[in-house]
């Protein structure tokens, strides 16, 4: 089984697979060709040294304070029951939105089989009698920005009165932005292990009466599904786009070869690549023919070639490439201990 699970959206992965000539004609409109993958990435965080996790209620703007926390934990514990009574009898718009923002992320760790969810109400219960945390680590933020207008603009409607003046028409709408941050904090160190802002913002559509333009809560609850998304990177494992450039080389080799990999051919246009290298030492024929080992989960080989090519050459792109190299050896040794604990 692949420990990073790819699928080439530019260029076949398999061996004698070619993309449709359109598709192909994508993938060459720069002056490189560029092969772009979806690849499995673990969580960011190093959840196999972690059991249990839990999300605090998140904060309003006026709840937090101040809008930077640097590496300082947010306080979240002392209002904590303050908090909900406050939730569940206010209608703001603020309120409502992160009751969705509370509720969805819980949603999504409880689906989660990295971690086990804990109960927030058990962490508060620890922290007040001073008791050791069920939870490694939790997660706690609020909204560092929260802002909600109705504007309005006179529009002339084409029209005349009576008197023959334009009729104009009054349009009202919605603006509303937000700031979120988001801390995950190792109970045992009280130390903040990672952190973020998300920003959004939108507006309604218009209408001639006020009283009908949109909430704030229905002009920014769509983002929120993308705000738990992104911290759910740090919790589980999740699927990337990136990109791997083939460098442009000189002869006539080194252009069938190019062409083969910008049709889809890759383990013939690594072959090539390969021939040529071992032939005339070629830099880039030696490099190339590294990055489509990469680009078919051969990281091993990938990973030696690169070693050779950097040696024998000294060129420091593939001392870089090196580095990257090792991390996406890494990345897959941490995917596969967290999917282990399935």
């Amino acid at each position: 089984m692949n420990l990073l699970k790819k699928k080439i959206i530019s260029a076949a992965a398999y061996a004698g697979m070619t993309v449709p000539l359109a598709l192909a004609g994508l993938l060459a409109v720069s002056c490189s060709t560029t092969v772009k993958q979806e690849v499995e990435k673990p969580a960011n965080l190093k959840v196999e040294n972690y059991a249990t996790v839990s999300a605090l209620p998140f904060k309003t703007s006026v709840e937090m304070g101040k809008s930077s926390y640097d590496d300082e934990p947010v306080e979240t514990f002392e209002d904590y029951y303050q908090k909900l009574g406050q939730k569940a009898a206010s209608e703001n718009d603020e309120y409502v939105l992160l009751t969705q923002l509370d509720d969805r992320l819980t949603e999504r760790l409880m689906q989660s089989s990295q971690l086990d969810y804990v109960d927030p109400d058990s962490v508060q219960y620890a922290i007040r009698h001073r008791t050791d945390i069920p939870a490694d680590v939790y997660i706690t933020g609020g909204f560092t920005k929260f802002s909600s207008t109705i504007e309005k603009e006179d529009v002339d409607t084409g029209k005349k009165d009576d008197d023959d003046k334009p009729v104009m028409e009054t349009r009202y709408w919605r603006e509303a932005s937000a700031r979120v941050l988001y801390q995950v904090v190792e109970t045992g160190t009280n130390r903040v292990i990672s952190k973020n802002e998300f920003s959004f913002s939108d507006k309604s559509s218009k209408d001639t009466n006020w009283k009908k333009v949109s909430s704030a809560y229905s002009v920014l609850s769509p983002y929120l599904n993308s705000v738990v998304s992104n911290i759910m990177k740090d919790f589980t494992p999740h699927t990337e786009t990136r990109e791997l450039t083939l460098l442009k080389g000189k002869g006539k080799a080194m252009k069938e070869a190019d062409k083969l990999a910008g049709k889809g051919n890759l383990v013939a246009a690594r072959g090539k690549f390969l021939s040529i290298y071992k032939q005339e030492g070629t830099f880039e024929a030696g490099y190339n023919a590294a990055l489509l080992y990469e680009a078919m989960e051969e990281y091993d080989e990938a990973l030696s070639l690169m070693n050779k090519v950097w040696k024998n050459s000294g060129d420091s792109r593939a001392k870089d490439k090196i580095r990257e190299l090792e991390d996406e050896i890494e990345a897959a040794r941490r995917l596969k201990a967290q999917k282990s604990r399935k």
